[in-house]
């Protein structure tokens, strides 16, 4: 059924426009300004280009390194997501199916967890790091990561896997499976909107990430694309064509990844609200 028009919804839809245009207008702008030369730039900020310079791409991808900065970002977020999705759901089923004694303090640890600010352990991590001799380290990066992702990747995990119906395990159990076989065979497939959840999230954390690579990464050829560009603006701050052309690069994975995958994001973060 069609939903009657009224002042209220014109109102609101007027102020959704208005807020997507906001929104939308800073990366169109970078889009269209990757396209044009420096002098368009600043003479026509917002006009199209009259000569569409794609030649700006292929100097930020090659001339600048972010092609080296881009498959670095794509190994360290996405054996971030990996580690992740495996010891957060491996976590969460115990957490959710199991009945122990220390069961509510870890679901409260891991809350906690939540709650510690990431640059109020910076100096105790970065000692540690020191101290370990794990700097300019990739393996040490996606641990790092890992730490910081993993209580918000449990308790979305757990939450979901509560409202997973018990007569399945039961099934499973009379039909002679272990434990083992009943989280890899029944729970990860029945929590695949979850994991997918937290999979996003935690790609979008570790592909933004600059803090940790600032503080770790000093190798040029291990920094991430986001490092990539701080320091493509420190070296090439006036080549702004492939300036641009680096940032719209540096978004588009990202955007493209949440575009494609928002409604299992969305089912994933709701899910968890039914219960059995």
């Amino acid at each position: 059924m069609k939903k009657k028009m009224t002042p209220g919804r014109g109102l609101m839809y007027v102020l959704l426009l208005v807020a997507a245009i906001i929104f939308a207008a800073p990366m169109l702008f970078t889009v269209v300004s990757s396209l044009k030369t420096k002098v368009e730039i600043f003479s026509e900020p917002f006009s199209l280009p009259d000569v569409i310079q794609w030649g700006n791409y292929v100097e930020a991808w090659t001339g600048a390194n972010m092609s080296v900065y881009f498959l670095n970002s794509i190994i360290q977020a996405g054996a971030t997501v990996i580690v992740l999705a495996i010891t957060s759901s491996m976590a969460a089923y115990v957490l959710s199916r199991f009945d122990f004694k220390c069961n509510k303090f870890l679901m409260l640890f891991f809350t906690l967890g939540m709650m510690v600010p990431m640059h109020t352990v910076l100096v105790p991590v970065s000692y540690m790091i020191s101290a370990l001799g794990l700097k300019n380290n990739i393996p040490a990066l996606i641990m790092i990561y890992t730490a910081f992702n993993l209580p918000f990747s449990i308790i979305v995990v757990t939450s979901f896997m509560k409202g997973v119906n018990k007569s399945l395990e039961e099934a499973a159990l009379l039909d002679g499976a272990s434990y083992f076989q009943i989280y890899k065979n029944v729970m990860l497939p029945m929590t695949v909107p979850a994991i997918s959840t937290i999979s996003i999230f935690n790609f979008l954390n570790a592909w933004n990430n600059i803090l940790f690579p600032l503080l770790f990464i000093n190798d040029k050829e291990l920094k991430p694309i986001a490092l990539g560009l701080l320091n493509f603006n420190g070296e090439r701050g006036s080549d702004y064509g492939p300036l641009m052309a680096a940032i719209v690069i540096t978004v588009a994975v990202p955007l493209i990844l949440y575009l494609l995958f928002q409604e299992k994001v969305e089912g994933g973060l709701a899910a968890g609200a039914v219960k059995e």
